[in-house]
């Protein structure tokens, strides 16, 4: 039986359509309890009793509305000078903005790498030397956690490039590698909305937004990928659009190099492979040259699973030592059913019981773990299940300890850490907790709820435009909030996802500002204030 191209077009179009009737639902009741819960509540960040103590705190709900409002109004009336700047303008200024304000803040903070981030920076600086006593038998931490070595990798490309010009005595140029990278990060959000809004205010308020996104700019001080992950997955997912939209081999190229090496810096981004995946088999369909778009999804399927695998082998080959097999993934799914390694953590964070302690009572044995681990799962599920008050407590804490923890350890991670020098007035400021502390927090509380609701109105508004190329950075939020959902929780995980939130609220702003300019025209005083 023959099927003709029109049955094939209205198949995929259909599936289009469907897909982003899921994204929309799940993503609404997401952003919508978010938004909710983060104008009556907030997550804190600190330090007492443990290292790592996460606490609930309630807000006033009427002055978090107000803020709320008032965040809405500056952005409408904002909106008539940003029609004045050109994207190229955008562009050259958001770069010049980021990188002056990060490079201020990782010469002032001079936050020196501490826990992971030194396992990980420690053994780029030795590779970098070769010396591969990192990789040494009695060293555990990268037989245990391979995937950790594409950021070493990553890193030692450019201690070696450092090195050609003197010792390496600290690694601030790293951080501000790291705030290069966020500014082309944000360069990439306002590409992409560029091509997929036809509204060139999405874009323009786009812009307005990233110049106040604070948290990112903290993490620059912060050497653990998720910086410079989420730079190549943007410009993986700009790639692809510009593939999509022109069928050039060149663009399908350069996105499956760039998803692959997002994966390779942080494991994590196979979130953004799958969104990818989903975005390029939706649109067949639409698409002039469907088999150019089957072979580029091959290509980013192949080259983002075997780049872990090559770097561990590459490692191995270099140093002499077989590293064997390393924790299952699985286990960070029990890591994420458990409660914390101390009191202080939320429901389901760190915990190296499931995954450290489960692997050594397994003789390193990678297969004999997830079996194990497995086991743990239907634990939890059965206690979930004969515990129901317990299961909902533990995943509202889980969830809001998250992503309602609104400085994502952004001042956290600059306040404990350990130090290359004192630090300068700016970070010492921002990191007193008599001082300047409450107050950034603060300020990071209002604009996250503000970027919550603001998200939430786009995509209720995305209900009636069928469109997946408008719905990708939803669905990498989607692809987040579920993973972690299921996973090890951590608030500073949710960087990379919140770096997308602000890329995709500026549509939420721009439709909600269409939608109530038609509903006050004839209310001359509201109509002022919107216009």
């Amino acid at each position: 039986m023959k099927i003709s191209k029109d049955t094939v077009h209205k198949t995929f179009l259909f599936t289009e359509k469907a897909t982003v009737f899921i994204i929309d639902i799940l993503m609404m009741l997401f952003m919508f309890f978010l938004t909710t819960v983060s104008l009556v509540h907030t997550t804190g960040m600190d330090t007492t009793p443990e290292p790592e103590t996460v606490s609930y705190r309630n807000d006033w709900f009427i002055v978090n509305v107000i803020f709320l409002v008032m965040s809405f109004l500056i952005c409408f009336r904002i909106m008539p000078l940003l029609k004045k700047i050109p994207l190229w303008a955008e562009v050259l200024f958001i770069s010049l903005w980021t990188m002056a304000l990060g490079i201020i803040w990782v010469c002032s903070s001079q936050v020196s790498p501490t826990s992971d981030s030194l396992d990980v920076t420690n053994a780029a600086l030795s590779f970098a030397k070769d010396d591969y006593s990192p990789l040494a038998e009695d060293n555990r931490y990268f037989r245990n956690y391979s995937y950790q070595l594409g950021y070493v990798l990553f890193n030692e490309i450019f201690i070696r490039i450092a090195l050609i010009f003197g010792e390496v005595t600290d690694l601030i140029f790293l951080q501000i590698l790291n705030v290069v990278l966020l500014a082309l990060t944000n360069v990439g959000m306002l590409l992409i909305n560029s091509e997929i809004f036809s509204d060139k205010r999405v874009s323009q308020v786009s812009f307005f937004l990233l110049l106040f996104s604070i948290q990112p700019i903290l993490t620059c001080s912060f050497l653990y990928g998720l910086i410079p992950g989420i730079a190549f997955a943007v410009w993986a997912v700009y790639t692809e659009i510009l593939f999509l939209k022109k069928s050039k081999i060149f663009y399908a190229i350069i996105s499956a190099v760039c998803i692959a090496m997002a994966i390779m810096i942080k494991s994590n981004n196979m979130i953004v492979l799958v969104a990818m995946m989903i975005l390029a088999f939706t649109k067949l369909g639409s698409v002039r040259k469907v088999l150019f778009s089957l072979l580029y999804m091959v290509l980013c399927v192949s080259l983002s699973m075997s780049v872990a695998p090559t770097v561990k082998t590459f490692y191995e080959h270099r140093s002499g030592q077989q590293l064997g097999d390393s924790i299952p993934y699985i286990a960070w799914i029990s890591m994420g059913m458990g409660e914390p390694v101390w009191a202080g953590l939320a429901q389901g964070w760190y915990n190296y019981g499931a995954t450290l302690t489960t692997f050594e009572n397994n003789d390193f044995d990678a297969e004999k773990t997830s079996k194990a681990s497995i086991g743990q799962i239907k634990e939890h599920i059965r206690y979930f299940m004969e515990n129901p008050q317990y299961a909902r407590d533990f995943y509202y804490n889980k969830f809001v300890s998250q992503w309602n923890e609104t400085t994502y350890q952004s001042v956290w991670n600059n306040t404990v850490r350990l130090q290359y020098r004192d630090k300068g007035k700016i970070s010492a400021w921002v990191c007193d907790r008599e001082k300047g502390r409450p107050a950034v927090e603060r300020c990071m509380d209002i604009y996250t709820q503000f970027i919550f609701a603001a998200v939430f109105f786009g995509i209720f508004v995305c209900f009636k435009d069928k469109d997946m190329l408008k719905l990708i950075f939803p669905l990498i939020i989607l692809g987040g909030l579920l993973y972690h959902l299921l996973s090890e929780a951590k608030s500073q995980y949710s960087i990379p996802y919140f770096i997308l939130m602000t890329g995709f609220a500026a549509y939420g702003i721009c439709t909600l500002h269409d939608f109530l300019k038609s509903k006050t025209a004839d209310i001359k005083w509201l109509s002022w204030l919107i216009n």
